[in-house]
């Protein structure tokens, strides 16, 4: 079962202070305990820690979660869904982006000679985005 102390907060020499009360951007949490993390405490723990998770997200405006057992876009959907959000679909967009698993997308198939403008995700929908989960994978 996933505890208070399954997350702690590190730092990276790459976070930047946002102002003068020395809060970092990104928040970067890994799991407490370095050995044996499975993928279902640390969903587990998403959705017992969610509201202190929501309030270092709204602080600082964005969450690293680094540590964690999340190998591939089916890990990454079952992440997404333990935060339990309504989906936002991804509808009319500019980029070409294919569904990969449930809520886990592309992020732009454009040929790599077209230039991607600077943009504001989902900037064009009616009504507001409250979070965007991006995953990484190699």
């Amino acid at each position: 079962m996933a505890t208070g102390n399954f997350f702690q907060q590190v730092t990276l020499p790459q976070q930047k202070s946002q102002n003068d009360d020395g809060l970092l951007f990104p928040a970067v949490l890994s799991p407490s305990c370095t050995t044996g993390v499975q993928l279902s405490t640390f969903k587990e723990a998403i959705g017992a820690h969610k509201p202190w998770l929501e309030s270092i997200l709204l602080k600082s405006g964005a969450i690293l979660f680094r540590g964690f057992p999340v190998t591939s876009p089916f890990d990454f959907n079952d992440v997404i869904e333990a935060f339990g959000y309504p989906e936002f679909s991804y509808l009319g967009g500019r980029a070409p982006r294919t569904q990969v698993v449930g809520r886990v997308y592309t992020a732009n198939e454009s040929p790599l000679h077209m230039e991607l403008p600077f943009h504001h995700e989902m900037s064009y929908v009616f009504g507001s985005v409250f979070l965007v989960l991006v995953g990484v994978y190699k």
